[in-house]
């Protein structure tokens, strides 16, 4: 149950219970928390999200809040002021055209991993036989990669991993809410490679993805405090003298089988971290072929795609 229900608001309260008042205090209750650019965004999310109806609805009726929904608005701005997600308060995350359940257990699903999928998949769709791909997500957090995939691709097998239990239990939550089955393990990759064992043993899969943790511990003060305060550290970040510890991982049990020969590899990075991702893939033997760097649509190195030799 969402955690707004059963707890009171607070003033002060707005002048008149229409639409445009409504908005103009609840822009002001959140605004040490939310960034003025985002505010407008965020407050109509708020109000549809609470009155159930769109903007146009709203205003087409001459929509008044009952006090019911000024309450949990209240509730909702308090939460924003302290720098409180806004995901994780509704407990909803829009990505790739999914609406993902996500808490403070998981990390927020951000559009940037949505582009990682979009080139994946144009990868997945060179493998001969592609219908019968078998997917490995490592890292899953709220699922949303393996879910999107077989969204987007529904002949496609999806495992994934995550080594907390937590995790494990939002990501089942979603793909029960999305109609999307994947086959999900809780297993530490730093021990043991992904479904080495037990009921869905798979020696070698098709393709592997991941976003696994890529900030180094010293970059952590100058992050944007909703993010390190609400979101989980342990999925956030890595060691300042190995940052590369994921990659390396992932790269090393690719080569030793758990990646098929013609199979393809793609990796979401630290911007900072994209070449050494890709020195460590031109360093490695077997050799691996068709490298290649995505630049996000902030125009910065953001995810490497790779294939490994078929030699």
């Amino acid at each position: 149950m969402n955690r707004i229900g059963g707890v009171r608001g607070k003033g002060p309260w707005p002048s008149t219970n229409d639409e445009i008042a409504v908005r103009k205090w609840l822009e002001s209750k959140m605004s040490k928390g939310v960034e003025l650019e985002e505010r407008h965004s965020v407050v109509l999310l708020c109000l549809e999200w609470v009155s159930g109806k769109g903007r146009g609805e709203r205003l087409m009726n001459s929509y008044k809040f009952p006090e019911s929904k000024i309450d949990k608005l209240a509730i909702i701005g308090d939460r924003l002021a302290l720098g409180e997600p806004i995901q994780y308060i509704l407990e909803e995350a829009h990505f790739d055209g999914l609406d993902l359940y996500v808490d403070s257990r998981v990390l927020i699903p951000r559009p940037e991993t949505e582009e990682l999928i979009s080139a994946f998949e144009q990868k997945l769709k060179l493998l001969t036989g592609v219908s019968k791909c078998r997917v490995l997500d490592i890292g899953t957090g709220s699922g949303c990669i393996p879910i999107a995939l077989k969204h987007r691709m529904p002949n496609l097998t999806l495992f994934a991993s995550d080594f907390s239990e937590d995790a494990i239990e939002v990501a089942k939550k979603n793909s029960t809410k999305t109609g999307c089955d994947v086959f999900f393990e809780c297993s530490d990759i730093l021990k043991d490679a992904p479904f080495n064992r037990g009921e869905h043993k798979i020696k070698r899969f098709d393709a592997v993805i991941s976003n696994p943790p890529y900030i180094p511990h010293c970059e952590l003060n100058s992050m944007e405090r909703r993010v390190v305060d609400f979101e989980p550290n342990s999925a956030l970040f890595v060691p300042d003298d190995d940052p590369l510890l994921f990659y390396k991982r992932i790269i090393y049990l690719c080569d030793e089988g758990m990646l098929k020969k013609g199979g393809w590899l793609a990796l979401e990075c630290h911007e900072d971290f994209v070449n050494d991702v890709v020195n460590v893939l031109e360093s490695r033997n077997p050799n691996w072929i068709n490298i290649e760097i995505i630049f996000d649509l902030q125009g910065k190195p953001r995810h490497v795609l790779a294939q490994i030799d078929l030699t």
